[in-house]
């Protein structure tokens, strides 16, 4: 006869999850996903921060002028409708990839910048707005830009370190000037500036620093400078005081006066070969202390010993 094998029943007890292992296990899982975010949100702020360092120092620092950083530049119409590029605020200590516009901008904006030496214009037949306040210019290359950027109307050099008249000279090699600001630099402390200023650059001048050029101050000027091609009257130009123009004529005058009453106060002829070099020295003076010293000299009479040893 056929007998069934008894079956026994199965025992589960280890493969049974009991509801509160269920919920350690879930828990678990969430913890890990927890830290999983917490450690990427770790990293991209880690991330970001670098990220911002980077752009700072790039902002701040020295910035080489590269087509990368003109590419990268805001490229906008400014308040009187130029299309200009904005490179203010980059660390630049020099001027050059410019020809990384494609002439295609009438406005450039370089305020705010470490640039020494105002040169390493490109081809620029469009461009006639320059902004470079705020920099650290000492020299100018007039042939540079008047060669260069032939169209340049305004020219901004507020608040740099241009000391010398020679660099006036250099920018009257650009005759299409309308608009020179210069205010803020050391040659402004010279006697007799601002009527150089209006000599050197061309007759289209319409303002300097801020002010308005008249045809009677460019007259002025003119009488003042051009008898020998502005070698006299540009000695005068080296030494320290109020700026020179229509309005601080009658001043000038007094002090003529005064001066001469003084000299007859003193009933003294002062040797003419001897003012003639101290005039030289003035004429040759480079740092104001100079001036100062040879000014006194002026009034005495007497050239300083110390020049007569470099003689």
């Amino acid at each position: 006869k056929f007998c069934p094998r008894k079956i026994e029943p199965l025992d589960t007890t280890h493969h049974t999850i009991t509801s509160t292992t269920r919920k350690k296990q879930t828990k678990c899982v969430e913890d890990l996903k927890k830290k999983n975010k917490e450690t990427a949100n770790k990293k991209m702020s880690t991330h970001a921060l670098l990220l911002d360092e980077l752009s700072g120092f790039k902002d701040e620092g020295n910035t080489k002028l590269t087509v990368d950083v003109i590419l990268e530049s805001n490229q906008q119409l400014n308040a009187i409708g130029e299309y200009e590029l904005d490179l203010q605020k980059k660390g630049i200590k020099t001027i050059e990839n410019l020809g990384g516009t494609c002439d295609q901008f009438d406005s450039i904006d370089l305020s705010k910048n470490e640039i020494i030496k105002l040169e390493g214009f490109p081809k620029l037949k469009r461009l006639h707005t320059i902004n470079l306040n705020e920099n650290k210019i000492e020299k100018i290359n007039g042939t540079n830009l008047s060669e260069n950027v032939p169209k340049l109307e305004w020219l901004m050099l507020q608040n740099n370190k241009i000391r010398n008249l020679v660099d006036i000279d250099e920018l009257g090699k650009m005759k299409r000037l309308r608009c020179v600001i210069l205010k803020g630099n050391p040659v402004c402390a010279l006697e007799n500036y601002r009527a150089y200023c209006v000599y050197k650059l061309n007759d289209g001048l319409r303002m300097l620093d801020f002010e308005r050029v008249y045809a009677k101050e460019r007259e002025e000027a003119k009488k003042m400078f051009e008898g020998d091609d502005g070698k006299a009257a540009k000695a005068k130009t080296f030494t320290v005081g109020k700026r020179g123009g229509r309005d601080e004529e009658d001043e000038e005058e007094k002090d003529d006066e005064s001066k001469k009453k003084k000299k007859g106060k003193k009933g003294k002829k002062h040797d003419e070969a001897e003012l003639a070099k101290i005039k030289a020295a003035i004429a040759n003076a480079t740092t104001l202390e100079e001036i100062t010293l040879l000014e006194k000299a002026m009034e005495t009479g007497v050239l300083p010993s110390e020049y007569n040893k470099n003689e």
